[in-house]
């Protein structure tokens, strides 16, 4: 069996209001999907990246330049081509972009092998767990409608949420307290700050949080270098007892080792669409293991498509140390008409499908109904 083709698209919903998220504000909920296809007819999907509007570079990247350069291979051979793909990017600085579509084609990878085994991703990695609790993810809004957000989750039957909050620190923590006050003490609420303040600011704003009982407090710190990130994170995790969350920007095991060894988090957040898909993951989910560290993977909010929250799934469903999940408010599990068997949240508990690959398959007509493509 050899790999085919290697094609990127991207897809997307528009959206009637635009949604925010720290600095970025996004008018498409949409995402760039990675199909490899093999000389036997076989399909593996993937999703590179957080949204469709970086297509511009990363489908280039994919369509013309790693996509061909494993063309030809055995799509078995996964960890070959992982660092084949890698050692290709070394002129290009190895993260960014790079690391976005050299994700999405490793997912597809993983699809493609779970699908010629006959085998979800989870039990080819080696299944620890069989579902995982699920937390729910707003975007930024005013408190009434956070509110309103919160109680709509309860009533889905999530047991945590994450609330985002902007930099100014009064206007946070009353954001926070209203919400507490409507969902009561039973449920769990992270807080996501989106590197708005400054050192002192997330100390004053930690102080606030710990006494509201928040599970944690994610990335309240603005940082312009990896070092820089990793040094204040650390300077903060010293001064509180309130658990901290981060290292969504981090690509490769290799920026996550410094993180480790500084312990500035007790969650940890990679991304599997970017950070080197699903085989990247697994590999920093087992380092972190070894830290007393939780993995909570990152899930992109701005897409939607549900790939990259399959492939998430999977590697959490191998891993002991991981016992949450993202879950994108808006349409996080899969827009419908996209895939034929999005996954879903029971009792606050997100199950593996336990399908064949990563779980989810495209709807015949899904490709052409979502597509952000110009028509011709």
């Amino acid at each position: 069996m050899k790999i085919e083709s290697v094609t990127a698209y991207p897809v997307g919903l528009p959206l009637e209001e635009n949604l925010q998220w720290g600095a970025m504000s996004v008018s498409t909920k949409g995402g760039i999907v990675v199909e490899v296809k093999t000389d036997e007819g076989l399909i593996g999907v993937g999703e590179a990246g957080f949204s469709s509007e970086y297509f511009s570079t990363v489908g280039p990247l994919i369509n013309d330049q790693l996509g061909p350069l494993i063309i030809g291979r055995d799509p078995q051979d996964i960890s070959a081509l992982w660092h084949d793909m890698m050692r290709s990017t070394h002129m290009w600085g190895r993260r960014g972009i790079e690391t976005y579509a050299l994700s999405g084609i490793d997912i597809a990878l993983w699809d493609l092998f779970g699908k010629i085994t006959s085998q979800p991703v989870h039990r080819l990695l080696g299944t620890a767990q069989n579902s995982v609790r699920a937390y729910y993810a707003p975007s930024f809004k005013h408190p009434d409608m956070a509110i309103k957000e919160a109680i709509q989750a309860t009533e889905l039957g999530y047991t945590a949420i994450k609330l985002r909050v902007d930099g100014n620190l009064r206007s946070a923590v009353s954001l926070v307290s209203q919400v507490r006050t409507a969902v009561g003490n039973s449920i769990d609420l992270m807080v996501d700050a989106n590197m708005c303040y400054d050192r002192r600011g997330a100390l004053a704003l930690a102080k606030e949080f710990q006494d509201l009982g928040v599970f944690w407090l994610e990335e309240p710190i603005m940082s312009r270098s990896l070092s820089q990130y990793i040094n204040d994170h650390s300077w903060l995790a010293d001064r509180v007892d309130l658990p901290l969350a981060g290292g969504e920007s981090l690509l490769t095991r290799y920026e996550y080792i410094d993180l480790m060894a500084k312990l500035p988090f007790d969650y940890i957040q990679p991304d599997a669409a970017s950070v080197g898909g699903i085989s990247e993951l697994k590999r920093i989910g087992d380092m972190s293991s070894s830290w007393n560290l939780k993995l909570v993977p990152h899930i992109g909010c701005s897409s939607g498509t549900g790939i990259g929250l399959a492939a998430a799934l999977n590697v959490i469903l191998s891993c002991d140390n991981a016992p949450l999940i993202e879950v994108d408010a808006y349409g996080g599990l899969g827009w419908e008409g996209f895939l034929t068997n999005p996954l879903n949240v029971q009792n606050g508990q997100l199950i593996s499908n336990n399908q064949p690959g990563i779980g989810v398959t495209l709807a015949p007509s899904g490709r052409e109904q979502f597509s952000l493509l110009p028509r011709v």
